[in-house]
C-alpha cells in the first residue's frame, strides 16, 4: 500500500469541512491548496462512500457526514486508495505460502500489514488535524 496524495487531499478536505458548514469546491481548494480537478474526483468518491454529503443550488456545496472523532485515517484511505495491501501476495493466495511450507517472509509482511491497518484504524481525523 502506498498512501498517495489522494488520501492526503481527502484528509485536507475533511479539515476544510470541520466547521460543519457547507463549503463549495472552490473554497475547499483555496483553504487547503488542492487542485480543483483532484478535489472534484475525491469529493465525489467521499460522497459515494457517505463520508460527505452535498447540497445542490446557489448556496450548495459539501459538508461532512461523519463526526471527525469517529472518522479514522483507515476510513479515508480505504476510500481513496485502490489497494490496501502492502505487497501483492497479501491480496491473493500466495503460491509460495502453503500449509505444508509456510513462507516466513509472507508471515512477517502479514504481521506488518496488520500493524499498519491497526494504526490507521486507531487514529481519528480529529486527532490528525488537531495535532
Amino acid at each position: 500500500m502506498i498512501i498517495t496524495r489522494r488520501s492526503d487531499y481527502a484528509i485536507r478536505i475533511c479539515r476544510a469541512l470541520k466547521d460543519g458548514k457547507i463549503h463549495n469546491v472552490r473554497e475547499i481548494c483555496e483553504l487547503e491548496d488542492i487542485p480543483k480537478a483532484f478535489a472534484y474526483k475525491i469529493i465525489r468518491e467521499m460522497e459515494m462512500n457517505e463520508l460527505v454529503k452535498s447540497e445542490r443550488g446557489n448556496q450548495g456545496g459539501y459538508y461532512l457526514n461523519k463526526n471527525l472523532n469517529e472518522l479514522t485515517i483507515y476510513d479515508i484511505v480505504s476510500v481513496t486508495e485502490e489497494d490496501l495491501a502492502i505487497v501483492h501476495c497479501m491480496k491473493e493466495e500466495c503460491g509460495r505460502n502453503t500449509n505444508d511450507l509456510p513462507c516466513k517472509v509472507h508471515h512477517e509482511l502479514q504481521r506488518i500489514q496488520e500493524v499498519l491497518e491497526k494504526e490507521l484504524k486507531g487514529k481519528t481525523i480529529a486527532q490528525v488535524i488537531e495535532a
